[in-house]
């Protein structure tokens, strides 16, 4: 353009220097008409050469062949997808596609003439470098990727493929076609409009920070938990809401989150509202990348904990009281299953002054089980006491003895439930112990046949003397027969020497258990002691006596002859004891003096009965002895 402007102006130089000489003297009036004349023609062949110019740069930047590549601008004309044509650096071409992609429809002037560089992101300078570098010609293409820098602001990777005409300095940037249909776009722009309305009106608080920990993005969800007024978009640092005391806690959490070293962060803050009220918020985050795997920022949830911090901070504090006043009583406090071994899986420290154990050595059973302190006569009573309540889903109480660790004996007070599951299964029992006094002893030696009868199903001592004096009362007014039976196991020395005490209790309890088929509604069964039971039969009928293998011809002779009646039930009795007894592998062969009295009007209460019954065993029982020995010494003389 300046050499067609320096070419017209000289051109009107020397027009003026052709035509000044040939004038004459009068003629200087049209002088300066002529001078006017070729001013105009001169400025109007500048004006042309400018449009001329500004036309050549107009096509060359709507796609205009250079006559450096005419091939790869036609090519790149016809593209539609985004195509720029650069000379090295520079650009010479864009097409219409690369303008609406990278919205710069409005600047397409500035853009041609301009370095390439300007419209990539600095992030990618280097690439852009390398990609030129390495550029081929038309039959060979390299790719890459580039960040371009878009017109509103924002910036973002496109693949790129670049190739470079032969023989010529012009190379063509081809990038990836950006555009859907109409239905799709038309789609992508409701899903958008979803989330946002979706967002907005989530009732959880959402946020977004960048790599600065900046917010960027909050929810109105966030504005009203932080009681935020007005819709603002300028917000603090995200620490800028944390209590100070919470701050580098959080800081460094974020850090290491956005250094990809966690891929997930969850925490509770104490955060101030814009009212400066505090509260506790947990948090989740999570990292956010970009196309290229690198992390930008975060998001994340913010949830208002308060009620259940205050709640759990209450426990805390219900529990510390718990441990104080579970330490400071004098009672060892429990829990555990419901096994012979007791096992337990809690102990209060009240075990210590109890037993002498510390309470993490009960709970392990190499060390000292439970069941092991129980003093060994009483172990068997405890079991069957607290199943027979436990299985009724009844609070069980008894008392026994346990030996400490310096060996003291020691008589304790046990009360405890069962735990059960919703489907009713037993789980375990929990419970109290503390030492009794000596004056509860001698209740509880009284109250443990009480015990028993439980758990064998006999009728208990108190209410069988009841039975037995109204029987008694009965049977003198109205000649009906009552007969008292005492039956004395006379092996059970035997037993507890060669077995334990333990095991000679589970062979008593078998024995009541046996004895519990003589029950009916006029007769019954009680343990007197720890060898002796008595059986009161006021009903004769072979139906009542049904246990009996000759309960017809007991029925038929109790009128007639009520000794020889009597005699075959004694016998009966012995059978029913005799029978072998298999505990844990281990047979025994009981026997026993059953002996009985009749009543009539010389015993004066029902207790003389039991006295006068069991003589009478007694005096059986030595008879039956001395007459074994005599059969056994003929057996002997015989044999030799």
């Amino acid at each position: 353009m300046m050499t067609v402007y320096l070419f017209s102006t000289t051109l009107l130089v020397v027009v003026v220097g052709l035509v000044l000489p040939r004038l004459g003297p009068g003629q200087g009036v049209d002088v300066l008409l002529y001078i006017a004349i070729a001013f105009a023609l001169a400025l109007a062949s500048g004006l042309l050469a400018l449009a001329f110019a500004f036309g050549a740069k107009r096509a060359v930047r709507r796609g205009m062949r250079t006559s450096a590549a005419p091939e790869l601008t036609s090519f790149a004309e016809n593209l539609s997808t985004p195509a720029v044509l650069l000379d090295n650096d520079a650009v010479v071409f864009v097409n219409g596609a690369f303008l609406k992609h990278a919205r710069w429809e409005h600047h397409a002037d500035e853009i041609v003439g301009m370095p390439f560089g300007n419209l990539v992101h600095p992030q990618s300078q280097l690439d852009l470098t390398k990609l030129l570098a390495q550029a081929g010609d038309e039959s060979e293409r390299t790719s890459g990727s580039l960040r371009l820098a878009y017109g509103d602001g924002t910036s973002r990777r496109q693949p790129v493929t670049v190739l470079r005409g032969r023989g010529s300095r012009l190379t063509l940037l081809q990038f990836q076609a950006p555009y859907a249909s109409a239905d799709a776009q038309r789609s992508e722009a409701q899903i958008q409009q979803h989330c946002q309305d979706l967002v907005a009106h989530l009732p959880q608080a959402l946020f977004r920070i960048d790599r600065e920990q900046n917010l960027i993005f909050v929810n109105p969800a966030w504005r009203s938990m932080l009681r935020v007024v007005g819709g603002g978009g300028d917000f603090p640092p995200l620490a800028g809401f944390v209590h100070p005391e919470d701050r580098a806690m959080l800081t460094t959490r974020l850090t290491t989150l956005l250094d990809g070293s966690l891929s997930e962060l969850i925490t509770v803050v104490r955060m101030i509202r814009a009212d400066e009220t505090m509260f506790h918020v947990e948090l989740r985050c999570r990292g956010v990348a970009d196309e290229e795997g690198q992390l930008i920022g975060a998001v994340g949830l913010a949830l208002d904990v308060s009620n259940s911090r205050r709640n759990e901070e209450a426990l805390h504090a219900s529990r510390r009281s718990l441990r104080m006043l579970l330490a400071n009583v004098r009672a060892m406090i429990y829990r555990g299953q419901n096994n012979r071994l007791w096992s337990m899986e809690f102990v209060s420290e009240g075990c210590f002054e109890l037993t002498g154990y510390e309470p993490n050595e009960l709970l392990d059973e190499a060390v000292m089980g439970f069941v092991s302190l129980i003093h060994p006569e009483d172990r068997e009573f405890v079991w069957n006491e607290i199943q027979s309540r436990v299985s009724v889903g009844e609070p069980y109480e008894v008392t026994y003895r346990i030996v400490d660790r310096a060996g003291q004996a020691k008589w304790v007070w046990d009360q405890g439930r069962g735990i059960f599951s919703a489907r009713g299964e037993l789980l375990g029992l929990e419970g109290f112990i503390i030492e009794v006094t000596r004056r509860q002893m001698a209740e509880e030696s009284a109250r443990r046949r009480l015990v028993f009868d439980r758990s064998t199903g006999l009728t208990n001592s108190a209410m069988f003397m009841d039975r037995l004096s109204f029987a008694v009362a009965f049977a003198r007014r109205n000649g009906q027969p009552c007969t008292v039976f005492a039956v004395r196991v006379t092996d059970f020395e035997r037993v507890t020497v060669r077995f334990g005490a333990e095991y000679a209790d589970r062979v008593l309890v078998e024995l009541g258990r046996r004895l519990q088929a003589i029950q009916s509604d006029l007769n019954c069964a009680t343990l007197l002691d720890k060898q002796d039971f008595a059986i009161m039969l006021t009903d004769f009928t072979a139906t009542a006596l049904a246990w009996c293998e000759s309960a017809e011809q007991v029925a038929a002779l109790v009128r007639d002859d009520s000794t020889a009646a009597f005699e075959i039930v004694a016998e009966g009795l012995r059978d029913i004891v005799g029978r072998p007894v298999r505990i844990d592998g281990h047979e025994f062969c009981a026997t026993a003096q059953v002996g009985w009295v009749l009543a009539h009007d010389e015993f004066p209460q029902a207790l003389d009965m039991l006295d006068s019954a069991l003589a009478a065993g007694q005096a059986s029982g030595a008879g039956r002895a001395a007459g074994t020995a005599n059969q056994r010494g003929q057996a002997d003389d015989e044999a030799q």
